[in-house]
């Protein structure tokens, strides 16, 4: 199981952190987790291509996870994609991606795209899923694990299992059990973490809102509440039992010695800062 960070940043633009997306790549099958701004592009980067794709999951439909979504699809069908895209995510999923293509209709009907590719590989196949759902590739296995991203319901997260091997991806999310329970006995737990900064400094939760949130208490509340801290993070990896961990998901006011050590005084696993393009191998 190869695993790669394709984007860590989060909604605002980050010239260093693409949009959240991860690739695995599962024997002979291309797997991408969430579609974050400049995902293809960051494919490419790693010699790969939207073309190749078999499986793209979506966690939640939160923008900065989906919104490369059409490029992707668009991009392979330029390409002259030989097969239907399958897209694996939460109820709402089939809705979007309706709404995507009738968004993009005009510029399809341009290219001539269902004369380039074919309407069956034009018919993308949408499966939506719940927690507790799973789907089962050709040696491999997701199960879907419903997270606490708040106000954002439903959000997911995914368990990779392959032979004996074990990846969690949590998604968007607070501290919940849900992600405890999936990453005991994982080989790696990718996990979000939204707090870039110590809270006594300006601009701590959400860069480049803070000083704006400071004045709409409710919303920064709120934002504050879907999310995991440093010090959350730390507690909940080492009660998992997770042996290697990795943060994603980061502000673009990220203090990264900071956030290390509030991780590390709590969680005695193998730790490290995801940045774009980070390749791992599980």
């Amino acid at each position: 199981m190869e695993l790669t960070l394709l984007g860590t940043g989060t909604p605002h633009p980050n010239p260093l952190r693409a949009g959240p997306s991860q690739h695995i790549q599962l024997g002979d099958s291309s797997v991408l987790v969430d579609a974050g701004s400049g995902v293809a592009r960051r494919m490419v980067e790693v010699g790969k291509h939207p073309v190749e794709l078999d499986y793209i999951f979506i966690t939640h439909m939160h923008s900065d996870h989906t919104i490369d979504l059409a490029h992707l699809l668009i991009s392979g069908w330029i390409a002259n994609r030989p097969k239907p895209y399958i897209i694996i995510g939460p109820p709402q999923t089939r809705e979007f991606v309706d709404r995507l293509i009738h968004a993009f209709e005009f510029d399809i009907k341009l290219r001539r795209l269902h004369d380039r590719v074919g309407d069956d590989v034009m018919n993308v196949n949408v499966i939506e899923i719940e927690d507790g759902g799973t789907f089962t590739g050709t040696d491999w296995q997701v199960t879907a694990i419903e997270v606490d991203h708040g106000y954002v319901k439903p959000a997911l997260g995914f368990v990779f299992e392959q032979d004996s091997t074990k990846l969690v991806i949590s998604g968007d999310t607070a501290p919940c059990d849900a992600v405890i329970k999936a990453a005991t006995g994982a080989d790696l737990l990718v996990h979000e973490l939204t707090q870039g900064r110590p809270a006594n400094e300006a601009n701590y939760m959400v860069d480049p809102q803070g000083n704006q949130l400071q004045t709409q208490p409710e919303i920064r509340n709120r934002i504050a509440d879907s999310h995991t801290a440093p010090d959350q993070l730390g507690i909940l990896a080492q009660e998992s039992g997770v042996p290697r961990l990795v943060v994603s998901h980061l502000p673009s006011n990220f203090d990264e010695a900071w956030a290390t050590g509030v991780i590390t005084s709590t969680y005695k696993g193998d730790f490290k800062v995801g940045h774009d393009l980070l390749q791992l191998t599980i």
